[in-house]
């Protein structure tokens, strides 16, 4: 049974991994002419590096990652400490893995290695997916592919979802959100910390990837401007007037790179189904959400290990489609919906920025990591 995948990203990747190891042949189309991914930097929880662990392509990813010594949340108008976690051995013996972080396109690359390696995996660029009719994959160019079951991988602005679902175009969420990269010695003195300033109207993080030689930095804040591009010059002048209360140091840092990117941060609602017959939905397809929480790519990798242990389980593919969606559609929901109102809690300012802040400063470090276990406490399951 040839299974056909629709987007050659994380999600896309991860799912021919997943059906390898199910021991399933499968196909993936990339539209783009080459396999690579936009962006910079992605945080790997816990339940990320256990999602990579059941695709056995962790030992592939691992020596890309950088190991963060701490969470620090700083006040982006003083500068002061609210609030820090450690990400030591304890965090790890805690949550069953570790906490790293890294580069998408090293991730990518990671991947992609261990798929180009595996015989039942068929790579091809090149192709460009305009939905599906019946059990027949459609591409641009008038060409199409039969399959006996697809997974739409295509991300936010999937047309395999518009062929099953016909519910239009993903909402802009009112954030402009930019990234950097910078080579680390330019920063030589910024901490080797996950780093979290909040301010009114915008929040920056900024940590280490490509095995710590490079500086990855996000800045997002409210905004109304709209596009569908990833991928737009931003100016330091746009990222001060951002951020006009930005102490001396965040401003610094902001001032650093000579290159930003924007795009529109966008999301859509739950999906009241992911699939129907033998085809399904995964990743941003099924459930994008905004990256406030560092968990879209995680999610993605959850979803191709849940998806292979079902298919791996079940002998009758639509069932385990199935199966796949109804153990994944909750908590993707509930991390979705939780990433989104965090920008309204980062960017707070007045008496909402004073009792967050002082909630911050208050909470020992043992319940802010009961707090996490909802997230990071993730173990494969299938039935």
């Amino acid at each position: 049974m040839t299974f056909l995948i629709a987007g050659g990203g994380i999600a896309g990747l991860g799912a021919a991994l997943a059906l390898s190891r199910a021991g399933r042949e499968c196909t993936v189309f990339e539209q783009a002419p080459a396999f690579e991914e936009v962006g910079a930097g992605l945080q790997l929880g816990p339940n990320g590096v256990k999602a990579l662990r059941a695709l056995g392509a962790w030992e592939a990813v691992e020596p890309f990652c950088f190991a963060p010594p701490a969470i620090h949340i700083r006040d982006g108008i003083t500068g002061n400490t609210l609030s820090r976690l450690a990400l030591g051995p304890g965090f790890a013996a805690r949550f069953g893995a570790p906490y790293r972080v890294i580069h998408r396109g090293d991730l990518l690359k990671a991947l992609l290695s261990v798929a180009a390696n595996a015989p039942n995996i068929a790579l091809k660029t090149g192709r460009t997916v305009s939905g599906f009719s019946g059990s027949s994959l459609q591409f641009a160019n008038g060409s199409a592919e039969p399959f006996t079951a697809l997974i739409g991988a295509d991300g936010i602005r999937s047309t395999i979802r518009q062929s099953l679902l016909a519910d239009g175009p993903p909402r802009f969420a009112g954030q402009v959100i930019c990234r950097a990269l910078v080579p680390r010695m330019q920063m030589a003195g910024l901490e080797p910390d996950v780093t979290l300033w909040l301010c009114p109207g915008g929040h920056v993080v900024h940590y280490p990837v490509s095995g710590g030689k490079a500086m990855n930095m996000v800045a997002a804040f409210d905004g109304g401007w709209t596009s569908e591009s990833w991928s737009q010059d931003a100016t330091r002048d746009e990222l001060m007037a951002a951020f006009p209360q930005a102490c001396v140091d965040l401003r610094y840092i902001l001032g650093i790179p000579e290159n930003w990117r924007k795009w529109a941060g966008a999301a859509r609602k739950a999906a009241p189904k992911w699939g129907a017959g033998n085809v399904t939905l995964m990743g941003d397809a099924a459930h994008p959400m905004l990256p406030y929480l560092a968990q879209g790519a995680v999610m993605a990798l959850e979803d191709a290990a849940t998806l292979g242990a079902c298919i791996a389980r079940q002998t009758q593919t639509d069932k385990a489609l199935r199966q796949y969606e109804a153990l994944r559609q909750p908590r993707t929901a509930r991390v979705a919906a939780a990433s989104g109102g965090l920008a309204r809690i980062y960017h707070a300012s007045g008496l909402m920025k004073f009792t967050r802040d002082a909630l911050l400063r208050r909470t020992p470090n043992r319940l802010m990591l009961s707090r996490l276990d909802r997230l990071y406490v993730w173990n494969l399951r299938h039935d």
